[in-house]
């Protein structure tokens, strides 16, 4: 394999949460020590396709022998033990190409794998499973938890990044890092992009979400199987932990997975074709249902509690070279010599299902967001209309995605979650939503630029401006440095944390926070972490009644009250949610006082607008310093108004 690391990672897969392995460990359940590195899985056991009664475990393993899978669900005795052999079939799409072949492995690279795929169905919905899997003499356990039923009124978390772009090149080579205020033009970020995506997934594990989403480019080369080999190294190896053996990843293809490489095809056919099939390989989605065999795996729809999610691919649209293709290099469904990139623009079959799922989901969901790579709106190089580079345009342009945003205004969308700039940007883009008895009402649709994982950390391009400009790190998360040490804000490798909660009679809150992974100077406590996780000045708080979707910031939505909504999660021992709602404009104070009365943080002092808004609480205390545990009071005042609730910070 191309890197030593599995023998190390594989020794650590037993160890689970105790339930699930006093669960498994009782029945016997658990295989023999495993074997030397890359003798079975090639690819650690990772979870797709998350349902409210069915998960799918999906590995790659070396040979072509059956492995085994067998399950239960954690904290329960009396459950049911249940066992299924999977039927390998060889993955033929990730053979390695000839070039890396004579590169990288002096002419004998690994044959192609073998793909598992086993879906566990009549689970329960919001239940814990564990499972195992046994592979030749090697074993992999641990546990994943199911989708809710679609009216479970329960907590659930998700995570987006975009632009990981993944390869081993990408070891000790450094992002440029632009300098705000232009002093230094050739600035390099303090670590390279290999450590940063490794950060960046580690603070991911630490928040456990419920599905982890990528926008799109996940590789650098669709067609460089050692690029995809780097990106499950990432994700099945988080800080000695298979993240993707624990909870789901989603994706949408970017422009990167159909580019074959500089050495191949390029986007040429059929070398964009053979890129693309990579990433088919390796998820596992739900149909979506088209006539068109070729669209099956590049846009589908996930349904995961109160929240509908929609991942397109958009990585082309015909005509080809026309003000309404995102890839002029490409050539898709509807072009002379095309692939099987599917159209996304009014008249296509991915536009048709589109709006048919976004119309149920106007009914279904209380949220709706849509993911793809290509940011219509932004300041970033593909914020140019499409054009030939030479003359000063953008021949990756994300711009003709704006053909959606009539259907997104249409249905309520609250959110599309996008990348393709690398920049971290929120636009804010104001329209009315169309209901059911005909009526229409105010919506902002919130898009983001979320593609920060782990590759480039762009300026924006001089002399491009974006009218619906609601945030954007460059210029309003200004660095603040103190004897020539970065102490806070800039421009740092993150991801966007979606937390959707209950809310009063009956409704949903999604709070939609910008993280991002700070690197330290050094660790803040002996034995510390080298990063820390932080979050922009620019959370985003969205209500809606269920099943109407949300309409974020309009006081003619929301109820005229003040309120302090209970703390999430409490107690906490990281970070703490604290939701509060006002009803006129007006100055604000959240602070945290602990049991006998002292200040210890101020966490909002402000003039903020009516509505709902969100921050958190990391447990420091106003020096940065850890607070003790204990039982603290959280007090809002706005005008004549206050009220406080409690929390308890267990360390």
């Amino acid at each position: 394999m191309p890197r030593e690391w599995l023998s190390g990672h594989l020794r650590r897969t037993t160890r689970v949460a105790a339930a699930a392995l006093a669960a498994l460990a009782a029945l016997a359940l658990l295989a023999a020590a495993p074997a030397a590195a890359g003798d079975a899985f090639r690819v650690l056991p990772y979870v797709q396709n998350p349902a409210p009664d069915a998960m799918t475990i999906a590995w790659l393993s070396a040979r072509p022998d059956s492995g085994t899978v067998t399950w239960t669900a954690v904290d329960e005795p009396s459950a049911p033990v249940r066992q299924v052999r999977s039927a390998p079939e060889l993955a033929a799409d990730l053979a390695y190409p000839a070039w890396e072949a004579a590169s990288f492995f002096s002419g004998h690279a690994p044959e192609p794998p073998y793909r598992h795929r086993v879906r566990l169905s009549r689970l329960r919905p919001s239940t814990r499973y564990a499972y195992s899997v046994a592979q030749g003499d090697e074993a992999f356990t641990d546990t994943f938890r199911t989708a809710p039923a679609p009216d479970e009124r329960r907590p659930v978390r998700f995570i987006f990044m975009a632009d990981s772009e993944t390869e081993p090149e990408s070891t000790g080579k450094p992002a440029a890092w632009a300098d705000p205020t232009g002093g230094q033009t050739d600035r390099l970020y303090p670590i390279d992009q290999t450590e940063g995506f490794a950060r960046n997934l580690a603070v991911v594990w630490s928040r456990q979400p419920d599905l982890v989403g990528f926008a799109g480019d996940l590789v650098e080369s669709g067609g460089e199987q050692r690029d995809w080999d780097e990106f499950w190294w990432h994700v099945t190896g988080v800080a000695g932990r298979n993240l993707a053996g624990r909870i789901p990843l989603l994706a949408a293809p970017g422009n990167h997975e159909y580019y074959e490489g500089p050495r191949l095809d390029g986007y040429e056919q059929p070398g964009s074709e053979r890129a693309i099939r990579r990433f088919l390989t390796y998820f596992e989605v739900r149909a979506n249902g088209s006539p068109e065999p070729a669209d099956d795996g590049r846009y589908h729809r996930v349904d995961y509690g109160p929240v509908t999610l929609l991942f397109l691919d958009v990585a082309n649209n015909p005509p080809h070279q026309s003000t309404s293709d995102t890839n002029y290099y490409l050539r898709g469904q509807g072009d002379p010599g095309g692939g099987g990139a599917p159209g996304f623009g009014p008249g296509t079959r991915q536009y048709d299902w589109l709006e048919a799922q976004l119309a149920d989901a106007q009914q279904r969901s209380a949220f709706t967001f849509v993911v793809f790579h290509h940011v219509p709106y932004s300041v970033g190089p593909h914020g140019w209309p499409p054009g030939p580079t030479a003359t000063g345009l953008d021949p990756q342009s994300g711009v003709p995605v704006r053909a959606l945003v009539p259907l997104f205004h249409q249905y309520g969308v609250d959110a599309v979650i996008a990348g393709h700039d690398e920049i971290w940007e929120r636009s804010q883009v104001d329209g009315r939503e169309s209901r059911r008895d005909g009526s229409t009402r105010p919506h902002s649709l919130h898009v983001f630029d979320v593609g920060v994982a782990g590759d480039g950390l762009r300026a924006p391009e001089p002399g491009l401006t974006n009218p619906y400009q609601a945030f954007l790190v460059h210029t309003q998360a200004p660095e603040r440095w103190e004897d020539g040490v970065l102490v806070d804000g800039g421009k740092h490798y993150g991801h966007l944390e979606i937390d959707v909660l209950p809310a009063d009679a009956g409704g949903w809150q999604a709070v939609l926070k910008p993280v991002y992974v700070f690197p330290l100077p050094a660790p803040r406590q002996p034995g510390g972490l080298p990063y820390e996780r932080r979050i922009y000045d620019d959370i985003v708080t969205l209500t809606a009644a269920a099943p109407a979707t949300a309409v974020a910031d309009v006081p003619a939505a929301l109820p005229p009250v003040f309120a302090l909504q209970p703390p999430y999660p409490n107690p906490f021992n990281s970070t703490v949610l604290l939701r509060y709602e006002l009803a006129v404009a007006d100055t604000v104070r959240l602070e945290v006082f602990d049991a006998i009365g002292q200040r210890v943080r101020c966490l909002v002092d402000r003039h903020e607008s009516p509505g709902s808004h969100s921050v958190e609480w990391d447990g420091n205390d106003a020096a940065g310093f850890p607070a003790a545990s204990g039982v603290y009071v959280v007090r809002l005042c706005s005008g004549p108004a206050a009220a406080s609730t409690q929390v308890t910070l267990a360390r």
